[in-house]
Parts: structure tokens; C-alpha cells; sequence
């Protein structure tokens, strides 16, 4: 897990609002292998083993293996449309695209990859990757995101949830989206810059504010 990436970290528990907080027992080139971050409004902490930070409310759930092997074309789509290719920063992936993170690391060595997961499988450390357990949706700070890219299937309170996450000029890929996933992002205040066989891109515009209601 990269040092950093604990700036974005919100907990599950308690919200987005609310940051955690890292001990590090064991670093390497600025990647945690071994430590815990910990809430200080719930002072409950999480485990990071072996790179990987578990975020899972229900931790002694049994990792299940999932997806097939790395998708090239679909990591080179997640980027070109994240508009991430040559720039640095943070670029999240959702569950249903998450089996990509690998090759999306491997195409961009300058990003950061954050796969949101909610079982590891047989996955390994890898350069430019940070694995987050979860069972929770997006356990990120609010508007601190410029990429992400998520496949809803028609779960438009996913989409609302990785909206809310998205900076002013950052951008929300959608993948297996229908016409109320797209419209969900509308709805948060992204503007949709294109919608087409169930991929779409949104993108958040300065002044921005999601429609309530």
C-alpha cells in the first residue's frame, strides 16, 4: 500500500468525513507491507498485511478468488477515457473492474492504482498497486479523486457514492452502465461527456454541486 494513500482513506464505520490515521510497522519504498490505520472517531483500527489495508467490516470473511487475468484492452480504455495515461496521481477501480488494476499499473507507472476489492484471491505486491478490502463502497475522503473508473450494472447508488468522491476537474468512467446509472451521475453534479453501449464518461466541472432531491 503506498504511504500516501492514507490522506484518502476514510472508515467504513464511521464515513467519508472521517480520516484514518497510519502506524506503520514495517515500510519499504514508501510502501506500508505491515501496520494498522485507525479511526480516531470510532478508535477502531484496520490491518495492513502484506501490503494490502483490509477496510472489511466483517474481516473474517473468506477471501474468495475472483475474475479472469488482467484485461489489457479494458486497462488501456480505463485510462485513455480517465484521461490518466501520462499524468501522476491516484486512478481507483471498483470491484467490477478491479481483476485490471495490474495492467493498468503496468501501462501507467506513473499513476497510482487503488483496486477497491472485496476478496484479495491469489493476488501478489506489485509496483504502482494498492489493494483495499472492503465490503463497504469507496471508504475515500469526498471530491479527492481525480479518476475513477467503476462498472455499476445498474446500481445507481454506487454510481451517486463514487461521485461524491470525484474532485473538481476529475473524472468518473462507468463501465456496464445503464441509462439510470448514467443518470445518477448526472444527477450528482458530474457532466456527462459521453454515453455509449454502456460505457459513459462524467466529469466534474468547477462550481459543480450535486442535484438533491
Amino acid at each position: 500500500m503506498f504511504f500516501e494513500l492514507t490522506d484518502l482513506l476514510a472508515c467504513p464505520r464511521c464515513g467519508p468525513a472521517h480520516g484514518l490515521v497510519l502506524l506503520a510497522q514495517e515500510v519499504k519504498d514508501r510502501r506500508v507491507k505491515n501496520g494498522w490505520l485507525g479511526c480516531p472517531n470510532c478508535r477502531h483500527d484496520y490491518r495492513v498485511t502484506d501490503g494490502t489495508a483490509d477496510l472489511r467490516l466483517d474481516p473474517e470473511a473468506p477471501p474468495v478468488s475472483r475474475g479472469p487475468v488482467e484485461d489489457r484492452e479494458l486497462a488501456v480504455k480505463v485510462l485513455a477515457l480517465s484521461g490518466m495515461s501520462d499524468e501522476r496521481g491516484y486512478l481507483v477501480v471498483g470491484e467490477g473492474i478491479a481483476h485490471v488494476a495490474a495492467a493498468v499499473a503496468e501501462l501507467a507507472p506513473e499513476l497510482e492504482v487503488v483496486a477497491l476489492v472485496a476478496a484479495l484471491g491469489d493476488a501478489t505486491e506489485e509496483a504502482g498497486l494498492s489493494r483495499v478490502l472492503t465490503d463497504e463502497p469507496y471508504p475515500l475522503a469526498e471530491y479527492s479523486l481525480r479518476a475513477a473508473a467503476i462498472a455499476p450494472g445498474g446500481d445507481p447508488e454506487l454510481v451517486t457514492a463514487a461521485a461524491r468522491r470525484i474532485a473538481v476537474g476529475g473524472r468518473l468512467v462507468l463501465f456496464d452502465a445503464s441509462d439510470v446509472d448514467v443518470e445518477a451521475a448526472r444527477r450528482s453534479g458530474l457532466s456527462v461527456l459521453a454515453s455509449e453501449a454502456g460505457t459513459a464518461v462524467a466529469e466534474r466541472k468547477r462550481d459543480s454541486l450535486p442535484i438533491m432531491g
